[in-house]
């Protein structure tokens, strides 16, 4: 066993001369990426650290890229205690980025199994349209329907910057999560659901004991990855809730005042702190993110 495994490693290695040099410049060109990717994160942990006054002068004659003369630690300080927007500072910040991600993502992931369930083990009149309805909401532009989205949040329903928006938004059980979804339940076998129909169990029952315990990890993965994009996101946080901005719309309104304040240095540190949680996820469930993913889709 010991031969035929050197034995396939030396044939993994026997490449011809035109080979290693496809390799190597298709490595080239993946290792310049990684640079690209992780420079400016490397740059802006610097420039956290850089006196306020020093990095006003390097960005002044030419060199953004100088390294701080040294570390200032009253940049995280003042992040902490100085920053704000609409009146909220980075703590409370961090509290609505936490009630607005939890309500997004649990909403939309519990909707979006709730939604591919019916649609995928169910017949009734109108399956194949509510299916159709919803490809079809996916592909409409989003520039195309914000308009109509804004007056009916607002003038319709009322529900403009108020935490119900959230609710009511999230709640459709639809997008990409449903695709996802759906295409799970639709290869669970239906003959689990039989075997508990004949012992006594209903369809709610159903669902909950024996179908959702089997989406665990599809969810898990698509609560990690949902959870990310909801924390990143500032857009929809300030058309619909101004007064209650996130750690990411926060941030950028607070961009929008560097020219007044002049504090380059603690706006960075402060999305250095605003980055942490999502890398502290990441690192936490990466594994099960790849576990849970294969070429071209989502392993059930």
């Amino acid at each position: 066993m010991r031969i035929r495994k050197e034995e396939e490693a030396a044939i993994l290695f026997k490449r011809s001369r035109g080979e290693k040099i496809v390799f190597a410049i298709v490595f080239l060109i993946f290792a310049v990426y990684a640079v690209s990717l992780v420079f400016p994160f490397l740059w802006l942990i610097v420039n956290s650290f850089a006196d306020k006054i020093d990095y006003q002068v390097n960005a002044a004659i030419g060199k953004p890229f100088a390294l701080p003369d040294g570390i200032v630690w009253d940049n995280y300080a003042y992040a902490f205690e100085e920053l704000s927007y609409n009146g909220t500072n980075i703590f409370g910040m961090f509290f609505n980025s936490l009630w607005y991600t939890a309500v997004r993502v649990g909403g939309a992931i519990l909707m979006s199994a709730c939604t591919g369930y019916i649609i995928s083990k169910y017949r009734f009149k109108v399956n194949g349209v509510i299916y159709a309805l919803i490809i079809f909401s996916m592909t409409v532009p989003t520039v195309g329907t914000t308009g109509a989205m804004f007056k009916l949040v607002d003038d319709t329903l009322h529900i403009y910057n108020t935490p119900f928006y959230v609710l009511l938004r999230y709640l459709t059980g639809t997008g990409m999560n449903f695709l996802v979804m759906y295409g799970f339940f639709k290869n669970v076998s239906w003959n689990y659901a039989e075997a508990a129909f004949i012992d006594g169990a209903g369809h709610f029952r159903v669902f909950v004991h024996i179908m959702l315990p089997q989406a665990k990890m599809v969810m898990l993965t698509l609560a990690i990855i949902s959870g990310i994009t909801a924390w990143n996101e500032y857009m929809d946080v300030l058309l619909y809730l101004p007064d209650f901005p996130t750690i990411a719309s926060g941030m950028y309104g607070v961009s929008r005042t560097l020219p007044r304040s002049g504090n380059t240095p603690a706006y960075y540190a402060a999305l250095v702190i605003s980055i942490i949680p999502v890398l502290v996820l990441f690192s936490c469930f990466s594994d099960t993110i790849m576990k849970n993913f294969s070429v071209g889709g989502l392993k059930g």
